[in-house]
């Protein structure tokens, strides 16, 4: 009687849910088999409560041989002998210069001594997937510090191996390292709660799992800005963006007790001696002419405002004033830019008097194509995992330097 009734209350969550994903796709009038996942408008739909999609801004580089392990250690923030010890699935990463600027955010995926090519190989591998349109910088960068290292590395071919994130439901997928027949390559999305899985298939399948609707990569990107995580070149700027600027420590891609690395020297310093002051915040958008800011971030498909180019600069209204921030990418009426902490919102990092007032407002000021001037406000959202994350240490560091 009771296995009847907890497959009756079974079977009831997956009515709802199958409403709720229904309700959505009817919603935003969302076609599976022949859309990209794009409304009517030129923007992409509100991403699904629960959904996947085929990440094709995103390729995979292998590395493989009796060194890869060592090889990658001496490269990549994480431990990769504790990553690899304590779990066969991958994790979240990155490659930094000599100066400890970001080169490139990665996911790692262990793969079983490259059997997941079917090969007869007795080696250590690895999946790198890394922003597409860099990949190629990527496998120059690690070839520079091959020497006499023991790997082979490639840049996988489009269409041979995809990049797919699943979000919402239940998973069940005992992520790991990958041969024939045995458990798929993938890991927890764990940059911020709810990011959901990062699944890794070949020969164009789709994850194992797919949870309620298929979207595009556009839609995941919505999804992706509105949880207020980073992703590619365009938003972690190559050689200038520091990590903890750009959240790359509170998403958990540094070891801050591994040993030496590639740009180890500032990223530790910066740990231990200095105060963040600027991060990567989620923003919304909103015209010159509104009264009001928006009291919640919330993404409207709808919207027709013209955004600005990269690394525009955020100053307050009706105020001169060095720059409050610097404008990244977006999508619609929000994005992503680079925030002072204690200018743009009510973080408080120093005993020092904090510069914000719930007053304040921002804008961007720009010059489109043709010479006219264009403007929009813009309000800075700090994620509660954010919050979560700012740490006792970081609000005294300034007392103790």
């Amino acid at each position: 009687m009771l296995k009847r009734i907890h497959a009756l209350r079974h079977a009831d969550g997956c009515v709802d849910k199958e409403r709720e994903e229904n309700a959505w796709a009817q919603k935003h009038k969302f076609k599976k088999a022949t859309e990209a996942g794009l409304s009517h408008s030129s923007l992409p739909p509100p991403p699904p409560p629960t959904g996947f999609a085929r990440l094709t801004n995103r390729a995979l580089i292998h590395i493989r041989g009796q060194d890869a392990a060592h090889y990658l250690q001496g490269l990549t923030t994480v431990n990769i002998s504790t990553a690899t010890a304590s779990s066969q699935s991958g994790f979240y990463s990155s490659f930094l210069n000599a100066q400890g600027r970001v080169l490139h955010d990665v996911f790692i995926y262990p793969t079983s001594h490259s059997q997941c090519f079917g090969e007869k190989y007795d080696d250590p591998g690895f999946l790198i997937d890394v922003d597409k349109a860099h990949a190629e910088t990527l496998r120059a960068h690690l070839k520079r510090f091959k020497l006499r290292a023991k790997i082979v590395l490639r840049v996988i071919d489009t269409g041979e191996w995809d990049v797919w994130a699943t979000w919402g439901g239940e998973h069940t997928t005992n992520y790991g390292s990958s041969g024939p027949g045995s458990e798929p390559i993938g890991c927890m999305d764990t940059r911020a709660p709810g990011m959901g899985q990062r699944v890794v298939t070949d020969d164009g399948r789709k994850p194992t799992e797919s949870p309620g609707v298929e979207t595009s990569t556009e839609t995941y990107d919505v999804r992706r800005m509105l949880h207020g995580v980073p992703q590619g070149h365009s938003e972690i700027i190559a050689g200038e963006a520091l990590p903890q600027e750009s959240n790359i420590d509170y998403m958990g891609g540094i070891d801050f007790r591994k040993g030496c690395y590639v740009g180890q020297e500032l990223t530790i310093r910066t740990h231990h001696t200095g105060v963040v002051r600027k991060r990567i915040l989620p923003v919304q958008v909103y015209r010159m002419e509104d009264e009001k800011p928006p009291d919640t971030l919330q993404y409207d498909p709808e919207t027709s405002m013209e955004l600005p180019g990269a690394a525009q600069n955020i100053a307050r209204v009706n105020t001169r004033g060095r720059s409050a921030g610097k404008w990244l990418t977006g999508v619609g009426n929000i994005g992503l830019a680079l925030c002072r902490l204690e200018t743009m919102t009510d973080v408080r990092l120093t005993e020092e008097a904090s510069q914000w007032s719930p007053e304040h407002e921002f804008k961007m000021s720009w010059q489109a194509e043709g010479g006219e001037g264009k403007e929009l406000k813009i309000k800075a959202f700090v994620p509660e995992w954010h919050r979560n994350r700012i740490s006792v240490r970081d609000m005294h560091h300034q007392q103790n330097a």
